[in-house]
């Protein structure tokens, strides 16, 4: 896809040649009407601006629909023109969702768009163009995120070797990077395996290699490189911190950090990810009291801030790996 340089704006006639940059202005404007109307963040008050910037969407849409179509010279890739159709079309239907109250219809119209938002921003930025995932609140996956930490740290904990962590961690690996693969050769596979996960799995992860997957990625190394009891440590950091970070900072967050996070999700993240780590390292960590506090502070600490900056690498992968790394170094002092 050729891209212009210039910044066009709504107003007046989309050229061809400007479809590009305008759809990203698009994607923008909805990406910040998806995240205002978000379940955790959604107020009452929302509910006229929520309108009005629908009704813009809507309307630019529908022109920039029409400049693809159009086209005859072949001159815009088929793929753009095929999303901005979806997306109207997703669009369409989601405003005829007859729910009240005002929270539930913007949470289904939320569940109907998610998924065209994130294919079209897919698109984009297969061509260079800086469009963000959106990551909606979903309960049910948080749930899923927390089970899967305890599960593990579990299997940590109960193994009776190391050998024997390395070869299930190896399996889970083995499965995970193969159904990765699988699903990119074969979109029927993909079809599959989002529709059976849909209640947990985010939209861009249609697109993208899928948390899971970075998590088994991480398993298999902290089995590898670390021991048991900081990889539990690191495991029940992540399954605690991160959801907990998620839902405080798109319910209480106002001081915004990097890509979206926030403060007040980061603090959440560090104090709930500081006590996961003491109550683990308090029944693996064979160290004194004052040992155990300093490295489930750090721990804390360490996956907030390999959390806020994970804007290109899975948070899934950093935040153990970081989380290893510090409290292995911070174990290895004299710290009484």
């Amino acid at each position: 896809m050729k891209l212009p340089r210039q910044r066009i704006g709504f107003t007046g006639e989309v050229t061809l040649t400007a479809l590009p940059v305008a759809t990203l202005e698009l994607s923008s404007e909805l990406y910040a009407l998806l995240r205002k109307i978000d379940p955790s963040s959604f107020r009452d008050e929302h509910e006229a601006e929520a309108k009005a910037q629908l009704a813009g969407i809507t309307a630019r849409v529908q022109s920039l629909c029409e400049a693809a179509a159009a086209d005859s010279s072949g001159g815009i890739d088929p793929g753009l023109s095929t999303r901005l159709t979806q997306l109207r079309t997703a669009i369409h239907r989601a405003q005829h969702h007859k729910l009240t109250p005002a929270r539930a219809f913007w949470a289904a119209f939320q569940r109907e768009v998610h998924p065209a938002y994130e294919s079209l921003a897919a698109l984009l930025r297969g061509a260079a163009l800086p469009a963000p995932s959106l990551r909606p609140t979903n309960y049910a996956r948080s749930l899923f995120h927390v089970c899967s930490a305890l599960v593990a740290v579990l299997t940590i904990a109960l193994v009776p070797s190391p050998r024997w962590l390395v070869g299930a961690a190896g399996l889970f690996f083995g499965f995970a990077w193969s159904m990765e693969i699988a699903r990119r050769i074969r979109p029927q596979v993909n079809d599959r395996l989002m529709a059976f996960f849909g209640k947990v799995a985010h939209a861009h992860e249609r697109h993208r290699v899928n948390s899971s997957t970075w998590y088994a990625t991480a398993l298999l190394a902290l089995s590898l490189f670390c021991h048991p009891a900081v990889s539990a440590i690191s495991v029940a950091v992540l399954g605690i911190g991160d959801p907990v970070a998620a839902l405080i900072g798109r319910r209480f967050g106002r001081i915004r950090l990097v890509a979206g996070r926030s403060l007040e999700g980061s603090l959440a993240f560090v104090v709930s990810g500081s006590l996961a780590a003491f109550a683990v390292a308090t029944v693996l960590l064979p160290s004194a009291l004052p040992a155990r506090v300093i490295a489930a502070v750090v721990a804390g600490v360490v996956g907030a801030i390999a959390e806020v900056f994970s804007t290109h690498l899975d948070d899934n992968l950093s935040i153990p790996l970081a989380v290893a790394t510090a409290v292995t170094l911070t174990l290895s002092l004299p710290l009484g």
